[in-house]
């Protein structure tokens, strides 16, 4: 992974800032150190720009998902892919070295050291003892680090528990993330998310307000008689948006059982089957709308 890492960063990177990466990763794979490494973890920030966004290619992303499946760097600037990368280094140390020093770092990380240590996560080694903090950091107030955990992350996917993920893809819905860059969003549907998100959108609808369309991407299938009569009310009250998800849902239901919907669907239900309309089209809409 290393190996892929590297030339992203050096793409945008300064070059004396590679070098000092570079020779930092020489000296801690040679003769590791706790200490010299907190100060290099926080030091990335003194040689690397903290605008400097990292650029992949389609190659790249491609050979990063291969690599580790729904991995991704969009988003992602200067400091964390750097920190990440030293990361890795400590990786290769020996266990309880490794965890003490992941450990000490998150209890004293800033904002942006906290996100490369969570994002970090599906990279490196005894993946299993990163589960608790992975959950607590998802309590967090800050979209940044709760971004970090949730969205271009397979982690949660892979090693949450069922409650846990829940509670992550409610909590997505709450501050308005986008679904879509949840990795196994739909993989992890289950039924009690679904319940919940059916409870949630009558709670908003008494209430006056709405709930994103990306929320019903969560539903099992084949949906309960509640969740179809949810489905029957965003045709009738929803937005153009909403009428698309309700028709993603319907798509993947027997034909028999919501005839009745496909014939208000068809237009939605056409671009469906043509491909152009899918679940990761409409999240992407959502969050970039045009203006």
């Amino acid at each position: 992974m290393r190996d892929l890492l590297f030339p992203i960063l050096a793409a945008t990177a300064p070059a004396p800032a590679m070098t000092w990466l570079g020779d930092t990763v020489r000296e801690q794979e040679s003769a590791f150190q706790k200490r010299p490494f907190y100060y290099a973890f926080s030091g990335v920030s003194r040689h690397f720009d903290k605008r400097g966004l990292i650029e992949v290619s389609e190659e790249r992303s491609q050979a990063l998902d291969a690599k580790v499946a729904g991995f991704s760097l969009e988003g992602w600037d200067q400091f964390r892919l750097a920190r990440v990368l030293l990361l890795l280094t400590l990786g290769k140390q020996e266990k309880t070295v490794f965890l003490e020093t992941i450990a000490a770092l998150l209890d004293t990380a800033d904002l942006r050291e906290a996100a490369a240590v969570y994002s970090a996560f599906p990279l490196l080694p005894h993946q299993e003892e990163f589960v608790e903090a992975s959950v607590d950091g998802l309590r967090s107030n800050i979209v940044g680090i709760f971004d970090s955990i949730a969205l271009g992350n397979p982690f949660p996917a892979a090693h949450f528990t069922a409650e846990a993920w829940n509670q992550m893809v409610l909590k997505a819905i709450f501050i308005n993330r986008p679904l879509y860059r949840i990795v196994g969003i739909e993989e992890r549907r289950n039924p009690d998310l679904s319940a919940a998100v059916s409870s949630l959108a009558h709670e908003r609808w008494a209430a006056g307000r709405t709930l994103t369309p990306e929320a019903w991407r969560n539903c099992t299938s084949p949906v309960s008689d509640r969740i179809l009569t949810d489905l029957e009310h965003l045709l009738d009250e929803g937005t153009a948006a909403d009428r698309e998800a309700a028709a993603l849902v319907i798509a993947r239901e027997e034909p028999d059982r919501v005839r009745h919907l496909h014939e208000q669907l068809e237009a939605e239900l056409d671009a469906i089957a043509g491909g152009s309309l899918t679940w990761d089209h409409l999240g992407e809409r959502l969050e970039s709308p045009i203006t």
